[in-house]
């Protein structure tokens, strides 16, 4: 009886765990409402990529009625179920306040979470809200903080912005060096802004 309920168990786990990968199959295949079943049946597991992926569905419109409460309610169950993906789903909704109240103390605290977990454009985004008060207090040498976890993550963007406070001397001290350093890199991927800034601001004499 013992090896029965065993088994049993073992094979509901090996189903629901199968569920997540089955639901995507599905969905490349466009069978949404098969994907949806299997999606919810994998949630029955707490799979949070499950719970992302049902978000989408609902904010798509795929295979149901475009549903953005819905929606939102899906991701966040994803994110209270820990998925990074999720934090920045939410971060970037409140933000724009598409379908939702704007609402920027919402969005950064997901942002945050989403940048703690390594997410270089939501470290971006936090630099851009500390830059501009948004849903916080100003914060320039906050800014820079999150500027540079992104830039280190790899976004142009944040190292573009850390050398114009570098150049700037925008909550730190004027350090060409440093701006140079920056701006090598953005420069290193085509970006025609940071060629403009090394021509500029002559930075290849700051270069180490």
């Amino acid at each position: 009886m013992k090896k029965k309920l065993l088994g049993s168990l073992l094979l509901s786990s090996y189903l629901l765990a199968g569920s997540y990968d089955n639901g995507i199959e599905f969905y490349k295949a466009m069978k949404y409402e098969k994907a949806m079943n299997s999606f919810l049946t994998a949630t029955n597991n707490e799979d949070n990529k499950a719970m992302l992926v049902i978000g989408i569905m609902y904010a798509n419109g795929d295979g149901v009625k475009k549903d953005p409460l819905k929606s939102l309610e899906w991701f966040k169950k994803s994110a209270n179920a820990g998925n990074i993906h999720a934090y920045s789903k939410l971060g970037n909704i409140y933000a724009s306040g598409i379908n939702v109240k704007q609402n920027y103390e919402e969005a950064h605290k997901w942002f945050t979470k989403a940048a703690e977990a390594g997410v270089a454009k939501a470290a971006y985004n936090l630099g851009y809200f500390y830059t501009g008060g948004l849903g916080v207090k100003m914060n320039l040498e906050t800014s820079l903080f999150w500027y540079e976890k992104a830039a280190i993550g790899g976004s142009i963007d944040a190292q573009l912005n850390l050398g114009f406070m570098y150049i700037g001397g925008q909550g730190t001290s004027v350090d060409y060096k440093k701006a140079a350093y920056w701006i090598k890199k953005a420069k290193s991927t085509g970006n025609e802004k940071a060629e403009l800034m090394w021509k500029e601001f002559k930075l290849k004499d700051y270069e180490k």
